[in-house]
């Protein structure tokens, strides 16, 4: 759901599309597969460097997305009627802020009590 909410019309690379996820190429790489196998999207040469591949959707991935979409601004909506419009935008502009790489993220969290 996630890969296909990030997924821009024009395609990306797998480690455009990791950035975007926050998470390591090779996860993406394993979830592109995954996608692949479904049908969902496809990998094609990037017209624009020939090292490069990207990710598109498909005809299937296309309509998964758009029902994906629904999903989400459905329980967006459900989230707003029960704590109101403003807290729903307010939380929105909270989690999208810049927080920094995942990594960074997690280098400043606290490690584990030691005994």
């Amino acid at each position: 759901m996630t890969l296909l909410s990030q997924l821009p019309s024009e395609g990306a690379s797998i480690a455009e599309l990791a950035r975007r996820l926050g998470v390591s190429a090779p996860t993406a790489h394993q979830w592109v597969h995954e996608l692949v196998a479904a049908g969902v999207v496809t990998v094609e040469s990037d017209p624009r460097s020939a090292r490069s591949k990207l990710v598109l959707l498909s005809a299937a991935g296309a309509r998964r997305r758009a029902e994906t979409m629904q999903v989400l601004a459905g329980l967006e909506a459900a989230l707003a009627g029960r704590v109101g419009a403003d807290t729903v935008t307010a939380l929105r502009a909270a989690l999208e802020g810049p927080w920094g790489s995942p990594e960074s993220a997690a280098a400043d969290l606290p490690g584990p009590p030691t005994p």
